[in-house]
């Protein structure tokens, strides 16, 4: 069998008989080499398997044991936290030391007066600036004062979130100043926003030919002066 491996190396590689058989006792030992090596790391391979398998066996039992002994520890620590705790807690959402001060300091803010406040005060309010607080105090001296809240719906640009923002600070407290119909002059009456020149023109025209007014309620038979518009200037009316 060797003697007719030799032939063929020989006749295939075109070696002498020496190199043939140098060439296969090579390939025989390159061989057995090989099968050496694959079943040393076939039996590698199961040796470390039948540990890995015991091993995490055994790991596994003392996760386990772990987790039912924090699982025990959680339980029981409220019972320990609570008879700990002292008797003050907190009730609701409010702690018990929340006193009546901070309630009714909420509720605590005075009112100023809308009839006599400064720019100053005005800007102190949300969405209100120098511009709004100008228009504001403006047209406050034009009507006289600010005889009802909805007459700042009259301010120009002024928004009602603002508006509403503005009165829980502010309220009419003092009086407007009147409109005196025998002794105010036309230039007198038609300042005021609610009476246009003419109006003021027939109002003087008529208190010329009839004499004094007695009752604010005699413009009303001046045909010029409508309901709607003797309802906003009553309040100016002396």
């Amino acid at each position: 069998m060797i003697k007719y491996l030799t032939n063929v190396i020989s006749r295939a590689l075109g070696f002498t008989k020496t190199e043939s058989r140098g060439t296969l006792v090579l390939i025989l030992i390159i061989t057995l080499l090989i099968f050496v090596t694959q079943t040393r790391i076939h039996y590698l391979k199961s040796q470390p398997q039948i540990l890995a398998d015991s091993s995490a066996i055994e790991w596994i039992n003392q996760v386990k044991a772990s987790y039912e002994l924090k699982k025990t520890e959680e339980k029981n620590e409220p019972e320990q936290v609570s008879k700990n705790l002292p008797i003050r807690s907190v009730v609701g959402n409010k702690p018990k030391n929340f006193s009546k001060k901070t309630e009714s300091k909420e509720h605590s803010i005075i009112p100023r007066d809308i009839n006599t406040a400064t720019a100053e005060e005005l800007q102190e309010i949300y969405g209100i600036g120098p511009a709004f607080s100008d228009r504001i105090i403006k047209y406050r001296d034009l009507l006289g004062g600010f005889s009802d809240s909805t007459q700042l719906n009259e301010v120009y640009g002024l928004k009602p979130e603002t508006i509403s923002n503005l009165l829980k600070s502010f309220q009419i407290q003092s009086p407007v100043n009147s409109i005196n119909l025998n002794t105010d002059s036309i230039q007198h009456l038609a300042r005021h926003p609610y009476v246009s020149y003419d109006l003021a023109r027939v109002i003087i025209n008529y208190r010329k030919e009839h004499g004094d007014f007695h009752n604010v309620n005699e413009l009303l038979k001046i045909k010029a002066m409508d309901h709607a518009t003797f309802m906003r200037l009553k309040p100016y009316l002396e």
